[in-house]
């Protein structure tokens, strides 16, 4: 670490635009100003240019609030005004890659940010796609360099170098996760991984494509990874055992372990990303079939509800809205579609989170009467939890819901009056079967 900091210390300071100012281009913005280059943070939203400005990240991020109101309007300055891309040696796009209405990979925010900086593009300049992206989309983007007079690898250099941090540690996993680099040629390679590695980064060099794909199956392996674990869970359930001993049994003291838990399985990344795979492959049958499984969870434990408790006017308390534990991310996260669920069944639905805005409402509030207790995520709030005041607000026959084990009773569906009885006791027995 010591040396790392110290070869940060050594670089030459250069301008640098981050075009992209979301969960992924901000931290990478702190990142570079504290490392000693001048950035320019560029969006084309003006509400939360506006909100950086005035030295209040967005969203959580450990360690940015600190690092922001350290740089802003220093080495750090947010804008819309593109034009600033002329002053810049290196542009890093960090722009959402979304698909459309049929499922196919959509290059509209890339077309749109290419178009804004158009003409204020040179040569000599380093431009780094950093957003997940289908196969091709780096050498889609060099035709359009060539289009405007650019000789890439000659006069201007374009490569693909993936975030691969995990959202709400960005500042701590850059400076310590290895750095893809794919250049659509040698020299561009080489100029990215330069950059990277005097900001003390270690670089694994490739080409754009290898990058691209290395970024998806980083993300498809865990999706795959998470669908086999749901799927456990529903194959043990049916067997009238525990999924979460068995994953144990499985991992306990043996090298090829590695079973993942089950859960709920959603996010931006991980829900989309296959799809830019999948477009022009016949039989890519084992990554649909993980999104299939991944998606119905919420349904398949809404049926299993359904079979213990008539939920037609009953009040259900959904605990956690973000897709994933300790962030206020909720883009893509399969809470909403546990709420949806239960509004058709007539259910009155209460929503909670600790972290995202808006639901930060009184959890005793939320509680109090619900006869279903679904625990979407599993924030260490809803860990510290004081189950007997919890049994005296929810109704004496409350179902819960808990797919995450939070309350580490190795159950998924049980009662209030069980819950307690597992606590006090420390015993499973009196819980009766997993759904």
């Amino acid at each position: 670490m010591a040396a790392r900091e110290k070869s940060r210390r050594k670089i030459s300071k250069v301008t640098v635009s981050v075009i992209g100012i979301g969960r992924v281009g901000l931290p990478l913005a702190l990142f570079l100003a504290e490392s000693g280059h001048f950035v320019y943070g560029l969006d084309v939203d003006q509400g939360k240019v506006n909100t950086i400005l005035k030295g209040v990240m967005p969203f959580l991020e450990e360690g940015a609030p600190e690092l922001l109101k350290k740089h802003i309007s220093k080495n750090f300055v947010p804008t819309t005004n593109f034009s600033s891309v002329a002053k810049s040696q290196v542009i890093i796009l960090t722009l959402g890659t979304p698909v459309d209405e049929n499922m196919n990979p959509s290059l509209v925010q890339i077309d749109k940010t290419l178009e804004n900086i158009k003409p204020h593009l040179k040569k000599g300049q380093l431009l780094i796609l950093r957003s997940t992206v289908s196969p091709g989309t780096t050498d889609y983007v060099n035709f359009y360099l060539k289009e405007l007079g650019f000789k890439v690898g000659t006069n201007f250099f374009l490569a693909f170098c993936p975030e691969r941090i995990a959202e709400g540690k960005s500042l701590q996993e850059l400076a310590q996760l290895p750095q893809i680099v794919g250049g659509v040629e040698r020299v561009s390679t080489q100029r990215a991984s330069e950059f990277f590695q005097k900001l003390g980064i270690t670089v694994n060099k490739s080409d754009a494509v290898s990058a691209e794909l290395a970024k998806l199956f980083t993300n498809m392996y865990r999706y795959i990874n998470f669908a086999i674990a749901n799927e456990f869970m529903i194959l043990a359930g049916n067997n009238h055992r525990d999924i979460y001993q068995i994953v144990d049994l499985v991992n306990k003291n043996y090298k090829r372990g590695g079973l993942a838990l089950p859960g709920l399985t959603g996010g931006p990344c991980l829900f989309k990303d296959g799809f830019f795979l999948v477009g022009d492959v016949p039989f890519a049958d084992l990554i649909v079939t993980s999104w299939k499984i991944n998606e119905s969870i919420p349904l398949f434990l809404i049926k299993k509800v359904r079979e213990r408790i008539r939920l037609e006017g009953k009040k259900a308390a959904i605990l956690g809205l973000a897709f994933k534990a300790e962030i206020d991310d909720t883009r893509e996260s399969l809470s909403f579609k546990v709420k949806k669920a239960l509004e058709r069944e007539r259910a009155k639905v209460f929503l909670h989170d600790p972290y995202v805005p808006g639901y930060q409402n009184d959890l005793d509030e939320t509680l109090r009467g619900a006869d279903l207790i679904f625990l979407a995520t599993n924030h260490s709030f809803y860990r510290k939890m004081d189950i007997a005041k919890v049994k005296k607000l929810v109704s004496k026959n409350c179902i819960i819901c808990d797919v995450w084990n939070v309350f580490k009773t190795n159950k998924i569906i049980f009662t209030i009056k069980s819950l307690e009885f597992h606590l006090n006791k420390n015993s499973e027995e009196g819980l009766g079967d997993i759904f």
